[in-house]
Order: C-alpha cells, then sequence, then structure tokens
C-alpha cells in the first residue's frame, strides 16, 4: 500500500512537472496598449531596377517623403488601425494603396506584435506588383513598417522590372503616456459628437480626388440600422456627384446587411464583433469598421471603446481617389510631387499606346484577312457556277443525243413495220394465173382468151 501511494504521488509529481514545463513553453501574448496619438516618420522608397526600358517612362527613383504628421493608432481586434495623415491604414493590408492588388495571406504571430500581409496584382494584369508587408511593434512607444516586393510592366517590347523597400516608423507621443505611478483615472463618459464638416458645394466641380466616410467606426446593438455617411471631393474640397458602392468586407457575419446607399442592418442573431464595410467610388475603396454588440453589453462597450455617445468614431475613413507613382507610395495627396504624377501619366499612357498600337494592327490584320476569305469565297462562287454550267450544257447535249438516237430508233422500227405490213398484204393477195400462147408462146394476163397475133387460143400456165 505504501509503494502504491509512493507511485501515485511520484505520477501527480510528474504530471505537474509536464504542465508547468507546457505552460512555460508557451509564447506570452502580451496585451498591447497602444492605443494614443503617434508621430509617423518619412515614408522612405528605395528602388533598385532591374531593367527598365523607354516604353515605360522614367525609371523610379529613391525618395523620402512626409513625416512629422500626428495620427492616431488604435488596436481593432487583432489589427492595428492608423488613422490620419490623409489615409487609414490597417495592419491586416499592404500599405501600398494600389487598387487592383489583392491580399493573398496574412497572419499576426503568437506574440501578438508582428503582423504579415502579402498581396499580389491579378494575373491578366499588365502592371504586376507582389508585395510583403511586415508590421512589428517593437516596444510599447515604437512600431516599424517594412514593405519588400516587385512592381513589374509588361511591354510588347519587353519588360519593366524594379524592387523596392519601403519603410516607415511611429513614435507614441510621449505625453500620451501616463507615468507608471499615476493613479488610474476614473472611466471617463462618452463625449458628445464633434460637428461633422460640411462639404462645399459647387457650381462645376472637378474631378474627384478623395473619399471620405463617416465614421470610420460604429458601435451598433445588434438588431441595428445605421446608415454610412460618404462624400467624394475634389482638389478643392468641393463635393462631386461621384456614385459610391457598397459590399460586406471579408469575414462579415451571416445576417448582416448593407444596401446601396450605405445603410447597414444588424440582425438580432448576429454575434458579437468586428467586421468591415467597404465603399467604393472611382475604383477606390474606403473601409468602415462596424461593431456589434448585444444590448446588454453596449453601454459597457461604449464606455471603453473611445467612440462619442453615438457610438461613433469622430474621424472620417479617407482614400485618396488620384494614383500618382509606380507603387503608389504614400496614399495621400499632401506627399505627392508633381513629376512622379507625371510619372504615373507617362507610364500610363505608354502602356495605352502600346495597346492600341497592337488594338491597331490586329484590327488591320483582322479587316485583310476578312478580305481574303471573302475574295476566295467569291472565287469559289464563280467556279461552282462555271461547273454548273458545264455539267448542265453537257446534260442538255447528251439528252438531245438521246432523243435523236430515240427518234432514229422510232423511225427504223417504222420502216420495218410498213415493210413488213407490205409483204404481209401481198402475201394475202390472191394469186392471179397467167395464159401462154401454144403458138408463139407469148404470155397473157388471166384476162385474155386468144393470143393476138395469130389468133390462137391460150391456154393456163401451170
Amino acid at each position: 500500500m505504501a509503494r502504491a501511494r509512493e507511485r501515485a504521488l511520484l505520477r501527480g509529481l510528474a504530471s505537474a512537472c509536464a504542465v508547468t514545463v507546457l505552460l512555460a513553453a508557451l509564447p506570452a501574448r502580451a496585451d498591447l496598449q497602444v492605443d494614443g496619438r503617434w508621430r509617423q516618420g518619412p515614408l522612405r522608397e528605395d528602388f533598385t531596377v532591374q531593367q527598365w526600358l523607354n516604353g515605360c517612362g522614367p525609371a523610379p527613383q529613391n525618395s523620402a517623403t512626409g513625416g512629422g504628421e500626428i495620427i492616431a493608432i488604435r488596436l481593432e481586434g487583432d489589427e492595428l488601425a492608423f488613422v490620419g495623415g490623409g489615409r487609414v491604414y490597417r495592419s491586416n493590408q499592404c500599405y501600398d494603396p494600389m487598387p487592383n492588388l489583392n491580399r493573398e495571406t496574412h497572419s499576426r504571430d503568437a506574440s501578438g506584435k508582428t503582423w504579415r500581409t502579402r498581396c499580389t496584382t491579378p494575373p491578366n494584369d499588365p502592371r504586376k506588383a507582389i508585395l510583403n508587408t511586415l508590421v512589428v511593434a517593437t516596444t510599447d512607444t515604437h512600431i516599424d513598417l517594412i514593405e519588400t516586393g516587385r512592381y513589374e510592366i509588361v511591354l510588347e517590347t519587353g519588360h519593366c522590372v524594379a524592387d523596392v523597400k519601403r519603410t516607415r516608423s511611429f513614435d507614441l507621443v510621449q505625453d500620451e503616456k501616463p507615468p507608471a505611478s499615476a493613479a488610474v483615472p476614473p472611466e471617463p463618459k462618452p463625449r458628445e459628437p464633434a460637428p461633422e464638416p460640411k462639404p462645399k458645394i459647387c457650381e462645376s466641380p472637378g474631378e474627384p480626388t478623395r473619399l471620405e466616410v463617416r465614421p470610420s467606426k460604429k458601435l451598433l446593438r445588434t438588431g441595428d440600422t445605421f446608415q454610412f455617411r460618404p462624400v467624394v471631393l475634389d482638389d478643392k474640397g468641393c463635393a462631386t456627384r461621384t456614385t459610391t458602392t457598397w459590399k460586406l468586407g471579408p469575414g462579415a457575419p451571416p445576417g448582416v446587411n448593407v444596401d446601396t446607399t450605405g445603410k447597414v442592418t444588424i440582425g438580432p442573431a448576429v454575434p458579437e464583433g468586428s467586421f468591415e464595410i467597404v465603399a467604393t467610388a472611382a475604383n477606390k475603396d474606403a473601409r468602415v469598421t462596424v461593431e456589434v454588440s448585444s444590448p446588454a453589453h453596449y453601454d459597457e462597450l461604449l464606455a471603453k471603446s473611445g467612440l462619442n455617445s453615438s457610438g461613433e468614431n469622430d474621424t472620417a475613413s479617407v482614400v485618396t481617389i488620384a494614383s500618382t507613382s509606380i507603387g503608389a507610395g504614400e496614399g495621400t495627396v499632401e506627399d505627392r510631387s508633381r513629376t512622379r504624377r507625371l510619372v504615373f501619366v507617362a507610364i500610363i499612357g505608354v502602356v495605352l499606346a502600346a495597346l492600341g498600337v497592337i488594338a491597331a494592327i490586329a484590327s488591320r490584320r483582322s479587316r485583310r484577312a476578312k478580305a481574303l476569305e471573302r475574295d476566295a469565297a467569291e472565287r469559289h462562287e464563280e467556279r461552282m457556277r462555271e461547273a454548273l454550267e458545264r455539267k448542265r450544257a453537257r446534260e442538255e447535249q447528251h439528252a438531245a443525243q438521246v432523243r435523236a438516237h430515240e427518234e432514229s430508233v422510232r423511225a427504223r422500227e417504222a420502216a420495218k413495220a410498213a415493210a413488213a405490213a407490205a409483204a404481209a398484204a401481198a402475201a394475202a393477195a390472191p394469186r392471179k394465173r397467167g395464159k401462154i400462147c401454144p403458138t408463139c408462146g407469148d404470155r397473157f394476163d388471166g384476162g385474155a382468151d386468144f393470143c393476138g397475133k395469130d389468133g390462137t387460143q391460150l391456154v393456163l400456165l401451170n
């Protein structure tokens, strides 16, 4: 019994040790505290040109743009949201806001401080891009963003290839970090919504350059409906009449619906959580976040969310419509230069010109092929008509020969029949017996009785 108790005790100690080792081996997932105001550094773009043709326009150059802007960074679920500096960026996206980029893979490591995203362009796109974006929260006060990739422009005469490394850092504004010994402040009450800026109404607005959707984040209860407010502005801040379309982002739960006007409806059975809604104008996407709460948890989440009393973020989700560099770079109008706009326009112009030349050549070849095909068809039809004419003439000649032969045969048959009929008639006629003079030997028809020479009585011939 004592040995059995010792073995049971040893097994219990071994199990406890194993559990301790496993818990120690599991990576600790840090609880990030990033919500606050951050100062973003300049956006550096370092290009390595592998090959470049004149048809692709000027080769991309290294540059550093922006820097010093104060933006807001917050944790939304498992992702970081960077709001400010003319755009909204999330850690589940690539930093280059090219409209034709599609997210291929995304992951967050076990520590909860590193995000990796891979984006590519569609296979049939003449402007190809492959990007890998890394976001690392190195400390509670510093975040690094590193994006590497390759851009390729396909022309009829060859390819233009350039590699890029894009970096930007973010540092917490120190007055936002409370000292460790500071007392915990009382839980703030939701603030009143800030006045929403009104867009200018102009008689002749210009081309759309900026899409804004308000609010950028909305807290809703299950069963609620809400109308998002989009506006498309020109470079002077005038509202344009550009149409905005809406769709649910990836991962939206069943029971959520958004109509064509941006009105979202949360079904009563939708689980708590967050998802994105995508507003699109002029082929540019602006994403807004919807967080769903049950009615019982709504007040608690509203108090912790930092949203205003309406459950909204006072800032808008902003995307720049005009894209002006080979990699679209910063994605803001303020950080653009005239040279890079001209580079992008030149590249697009060259590509469109090349496509136009190809289309013209293809159209001319198509017209020539159709003309040759039409001529061949006409020659074939002419030869067929001539062959039919010759066949018809031969048939008519043959028919005439057949008719002549048949008429000749019928004539011969008629002559033979007539001869046979005459012979038959002659054979059928009674034969007359002649007479002969026994003195002079002259012969006479059967009607005479005496010889005309000597008057001798004629006698019948045998």
